[in-house]
């Protein structure tokens, strides 16, 4: 497998989106409510990758074609009132998983991160998706116990986890 990390370009928002929409599908489809699925669209996804131009951004590459991708930043809402950034969201094709390639992007944002002078990096997870509370266990996040109930079509929970940088 020939595996390209790079930072995305603004020219990237297509291939990230189409990314961004099917694993969603792939990833909630036994999480989140079928109604709910069904109602997100790639137009939807185009939309918010070409507005935000795509930056602070990894994409994992593999044969030429955008496979994956995670997204950092400041702490969208800082509920919290300590400095943290945020991994706003990491997703990779169901084919390509398990092939440590989700590992190297966020090693690759928090790399990043610590670069840009932050301490402490957090991030939301569905407290249902067993497979990436696991994943962000195993590279180092904690639970840090608070959590926050949305609408996604039912209430769900999500856990918010944390990792020194």
């Amino acid at each position: 497998m020939d595996l390209l990390l790079r930072k995305a370009l603004a020219d990237d928002f297509q291939e990230i989106a189409s990314v961004h929409h099917n694993a969603w599908l792939e990833t909630y489809s036994n999480l989140l409510p079928k109604d709910f699925l069904d109602n997100r669209s790639l137009e939807s996804s185009i939309r918010i990758f070409k507005n935000n131009h795509c930056v602070d951004t990894v994409v994992a590459v593999v044969n030429g074609k955008i496979v994956g991708f995670c997204g950092w930043g400041n702490l969208r809402e800082n509920i919290f009132h300590e400095e943290l950034s945020e991994i706003q969201g990491i997703y990779l094709l169901n084919p390509l998983k398990k092939n440590k390639i989700g590992r190297r992007m966020i090693e690759f944002a928090l790399r990043e991160l610590r670069l840009e002078g932050n301490q402490k990096v957090g991030l939301w997870v569905l407290s249902t998706n067993k497979n990436a509370i696991s994943f962000y266990k195993k590279i180092g996040f904690t639970d840090t116990g608070k959590f926050r109930e949305e609408y996604l079509g039912q209430f769900v929970i999500e856990l918010f986890f944390t990792k020194d940088l």
